[in-house]
């Protein structure tokens, strides 16, 4: 009995040298809370240090938040719109997604559907043999042009046929002189002729499209009747 009295003793003075540091940090917690240190400033510590660059406002850039004018909300939903539904047409018309016709009238609300119609079955023909609801032979293109677009005060027909006779006869074919206070005189219509190279020696068969914009597909592989939009033949060997 003294034996195992003996080891209690032993166990409890064991368990109180276990207890005794533990309750030591609780008190010393408790009575001295800790201090909190704010680390220092350094001056150009993302100079020395390689971090990130102080941020710098630029307080004349104007903000966000400034309304744009009636002017420019006008603009931006005109040209937004008419760019939003060329793109339809640009899946498989990429040439003219920077072709001058097709940008300077979507500037102004003009998209392809306002002149070739919104051709649904078109767009959605796989082996693309359904035309655009609307297309333009040679002798549909001024008419189109001039619905809203004023003619040239001397037409370019006239301009091009003398100079062809001119050129024929070995005159001089210089219009310099003579007709300069024209909207556009002869001689910037014949020397737009001869940049463009043209092949047509016809002066009646010349449309606006010949020396304005690049409205043309450059390879055609379906070829239809543009006046009863017809499918006459394929170039793609089907």
């Amino acid at each position: 009995m003294k034996r195992d009295n003996g080891f209690l003793k032993i166990f409890t003075i064991l368990l109180m040298l276990s207890i005794a540091p533990l309750l030591s940090c609780i008190c010393t917690t408790e009575s001295e809370p800790a201090e909190t240190k704010t680390a220092p400033v350094i001056e150009n510590e993302a100079k020395t240090t390689g971090g990130l660059p102080p941020l710098v406002i630029d307080t004349s850039a104007p903000l966000l938040l400034d309304e744009p004018s009636e002017e420019e909300q006008a603009f931006a939903a005109a040209y937004t719109q008419a760019a939003n539904e060329n793109t339809a047409c640009f899946v498989c018309h990429a040439n003219y997604q920077t072709e001058f016709l097709a940008n300077s009238h979507a500037k102004v609300n003009i998209g392809c559907f306002n002149c070739h119609g919104e051709s649904s079955a078109h767009q959605n023909d796989e082996n693309n043999i359904t035309p655009p609801e609307t297309l333009y032979s040679a002798d549909k293109i001024d008419p189109l042009c001039r619905s809203c677009h004023t003619a040239h005060d001397i037409s370019p027909r006239d301009i091009i046929a003398n100079w062809l006779k001119k050129k024929s006869e070995g005159a001089n074919t210089s219009c310099q002189g003579c007709h300069e206070s024209d909207d556009v005189p002869p001689q910037k219509v014949v020397d737009r002729w001869k940049e463009l190279a043209l092949d047509e020696t016809d002066p009646e068969k010349i449309v606006c499209t010949d020396c304005h914009g690049d409205h043309r597909m450059k390879v055609r592989t379906i070829i239809w009747d543009k006046k009863s939009g017809k499918l006459l033949r394929t170039n793609r060997g089907d």
